[in-house]
């Protein structure tokens, strides 16, 4: 079955899966209500957006695939007491954030038979604004500068009601992060509407300032009689000790670092007098109560993928390790099953893999990690991982590592904010195709090859920072996510010679709600590499930090890693006398190798590139039916991978390749499944050509361009030897790939 045939029959059977639920979606009117509310606006509202207002009201308009189509989607209808109820709901809204005149009216307006609009028609008025703020009971805390601070309420700003609520959480909270655990914060205010001021007063109750007295912990184990976590191992997990300030932000994190963990069940953090300090007291006794949970788990999956085929892994979790209250893991993960030897035998159910000289063998990575429970000792969570793998790039790499060991250290900041340094030290190989090593490194034969592939030792110390302000991470409609990542090896730290290189990326992923279940998602993704690559030495940037790009996370109207330069291999050749010229060929003659046709290619080989950008938007929509499980996008990918100051022009930036598309998705138990199909109206990107003559003169490849002018000396003698020189970049591949690349994948593309 073609690509296009397996995506006509996933896509059908869906729908046939969903029929019945169709007929099902259309309505959810109250028994008797006829009246359908096809459109819900607002006038006069200058402050607040329509769609802020409207996520407030128990109103709504019916889904656009109902509006437009008639039959599909949700049917809302009019409810003439929540609608009266709505207006009240804006006043209070209004008057809430300063507009204490606010008027709202409302106008039902019929559209047709059994259809209307509703219209909130809002006069905002005048803004009061805050003429005078005043705090009293701070005199004699010390830090009475800081703790009013940037507080959201503030004199000549608008008199929200809001943010006096947000003002008094934060002076409370402050305060008692600063030793006071009595700490209490009241309110009075006086508003003229006539004068449109205000005025505020936060009368604060500091209480005496406290410091940490006893700790008392006790845990319950997991089964009756059974030995319990020590007290010693939870105390060297609290981030508060006794004689220190009392902070209620260090009970905070204590508790999260316990529930961190994964050993208790069940964790109670309490305190004494914490509210209601008797006067005078200067100590605070804290008591812990935990139950504890199983502790050891094994968690085995099965999956399929494109580039994977089958695969299988699974994952050891111990998180009180010799009961040290440190978690450790032992993972272990195989792909390729099916095609990748000795488990091949499948090869028809991985057809994109069958042109792939790296999937021969199975893929596989074991590592075993032991990570440090506590974040106390600089805020930093120490971690070491050992290490084997053997992974692939498609088509552009094969990286072996018998051995490697990996040092981390994770600190994690409030509002989802991760920091990770590392040090990564491994014993491996990379193995390219080698056209590769000829086009990049000027090294063509088997011999000069050798020292490359051998294997070498490789040390990265690295810094990433990432922040994840987003709603649902699996599927988020606000918010966004950001991270940075960088990584540099050179001898200094422990690499072999001539293995040097920084590499630097950046992702931002941003989430906005258009209205509601519309989602526009925008990512931008850069990257670049620097090292000294040298020409025909062994000074260059290892295969697998170059960077690629392409395929169904990145842009995905090209294959995985086909975005980019890239060389070829060709299947044969023409041999051209140099002189032109007819008759057989002499092993005293000197000839040119040329590619036969454009069509005579075995396979295209990605090189990757040193810069890298990528962009995409997509319009995430809900569907006709099932609107909670059913999603289609409108999406368009752009990007360029290139080598600055390369010398071959088809290495350069070239323009932005921009591929639209459209994509079906179906939220799954196992997650969101999702189809694309991407419009790539481009033609295959021009490249040196190579013949691939391992048995003649040594394993040399010989250059087979169209314009090659390298000339060829003992033809037919067993030492065959082309010049030295670049290879033209002017071999053009006749169009293989489809223009529209259908991808099917398990989450969303970012």
């Amino acid at each position: 079955m073609t690509t296009l045939g397996r995506w006509r029959s996933v896509l059908g059977a869906l729908l046939l899966m969903t029929a019945d639920a169709a007929a099902q979606a259309g309505s959810t009117c109250a028994p008797g209500s006829d009246t359908e509310v096809r459109l819900l606006a607002f006038e006069g509202n200058r402050s607040f957006s329509d769609a802020v207002l409207a996520d407030g009201l128990q109103t709504s308009a019916s889904s656009w695939t109902r509006r437009v189509l008639r039959r599909f989607g949700t049917r809302h209808c009019l409810d003439r007491l929540q609608v009266r109820d709505d207006a009240l709901r804006l006043q209070i809204y209004y008057r809430n954030h300063g507009y204490a005149a606010v008027r709202v009216d409302t106008a039902i307006t019929p559209l047709s038979r059994g259809a209307v609009a509703v219209r909130f028609v809002i006069d905002e008025g005048p803004l009061t604004r805050i003429d005078t703020l005043r705090v009293l009971g701070l005199d004699a805390v010390p830090e009475r500068e800081r703790l009013l601070q940037g507080l959201p309420l503030r004199e000549g700003e608008a008199f929200d009601k809001y943010a006096l609520y947000r003002s008094l959480d934060t002076l409370t909270r402050r305060l008692r992060n600063g030793g006071y655990p009595a700490a209490e914060v009241f309110y009075f205010y006086a508003s003229d509407t006539a004068a449109r001021s205000a005025v505020v007063e936060l009368d604060v109750s500091p209480g005496t300032r406290a410091r940490i007295g006893s700790i008392s912990i006790t845990s319950a184990p997991v089964r009756p009689g059974g030995e319990a976590v020590p007290a010693s191992t939870v105390q060297r997990l609290l981030s508060v000790r006794e004689g220190d300030l009392y902070r209620e932000s260090a009970l905070e994190r204590s508790k999260r670092t316990l529930f961190q963990t994964d050993i208790w069940r069940v964790i109670g953090v309490d305190v004494d007098s914490a509210d209601v300090a008797p006067p005078g007291a200067a100590e605070v006794d804290v008591r812990i109560a935990l139950t504890e949970a199983l502790t050891k788990s094994l968690r085995p999956s099965v999956g399929y993928g494109t580039l994977d085929c089958f695969r299988t892994d699974a994952e050891y979790r111990d998180v009180n390790f010799l009961g040290s209250a440190r978690r450790f893991e032992a993972r272990g993960r195989v792909s390729k099953i099916g095609i990748g030897a000795p488990l091949g035998g499948a090869a028809s159910l991985c057809p994109t893999l069958r042109e792939d000289p790296y999937s021969e063998d199975l893929n596989y990575y074991a590592a075993v990690s032991l990570i440090e429970a506590t974040d106390r000792l600089f805020s930093w969570r120490p971690s070491v991982t050992l290490y084997s793998e053997r992974r692939s790039e498609f088509r552009a790499f094969l990286r072996e590592t018998p051995v490697g060991t990996v040092f981390s250290s994770t600190r994690t900041g409030s509002r989802r904010r991760t920091w990770v340094s590392s040090y990564q030290l491994e014993y491996g190989r990379t193995q390219a195709q080698p056209a590769l090593f000829c086009a990049l490194q000027s090294v063509c034969t088997a011999e000069d090859r050798d020292p490359l592939l051998r294997l070498r030792r490789v040390a990265i110390a690295g810094l990433s920072a990432s922040q994840d302000w987003s709603d649902v991470p699996t599927n988020p409609s606000r918010g966004g996510v950001a991270r940075v990542e960088l990584r540099h090896a050179n001898s200094a730290i422990g690499s072999d010679a001539g293995l040097e290189f920084t590499r630097a990326t950046a992702d931002v992923a941003v989430y906005l709600t258009l209205r509601r279940g519309v989602v526009l998602a925008l990512r931008g993704r850069a990257g670049v590499v620097t090292g000294p690559e040298l020409r025909g030495t062994s000074r260059f940037i290892p295969a697998q930090e170059r960077l690629f790009a392409g395929g169904p996370t990145s842009v995905r109207g090209f294959e995985q890693s086909d975005l980019g330069p890239k060389v070829y291999i060709a299947r044969g050749y023409d041999t051209v006398r140099v002189g032109g010229g007819s008759g057989p060929i002499l092993p005293t003659d000197t000839v040119y190798f040329r590619a036969a046709n454009a069509s005579a290619i075995e396979r295209p080989v990605p090189t990757g590139g040193t810069s890298l950008v990528v962009g995409n938007v997509e319009l995430r929509l809900p569907f006709p039916v099932l609107e909670d499980r059913l999603q289609w996008t409108i999406f368009a990918d752009a990007g360029e991978l290139w080598t600055p100051g390369a010398s071959q022009s088809e290495d350069r930036f070239n323009g932005l390749k921009v591929t639209p598309g459209l994509g079906f998705r179906v939220v799954t138990p196992f997650g969101i499944l999702r189809m694309d199909a991407a419009y790539n109206r481009y033609a295959p990107r021009t490249g040196s050509a190579y013949y691939d003559a391992p048995v003649l003169a040594g394993g040399q490849l010989y250059c087979v361009s169209p314009g090659n002018t390298l000339p060829i000396v003992g033809v037919g003698t067993g030492a065959t030897v082309q010049a030295a020189g670049p290879c033209p970049s002017d071999f053009t591949p006749g169009r293989t790939r489809q223009r529209v690349r259908f991808a099917f994948a398990i989450g969303q593309a970012f």
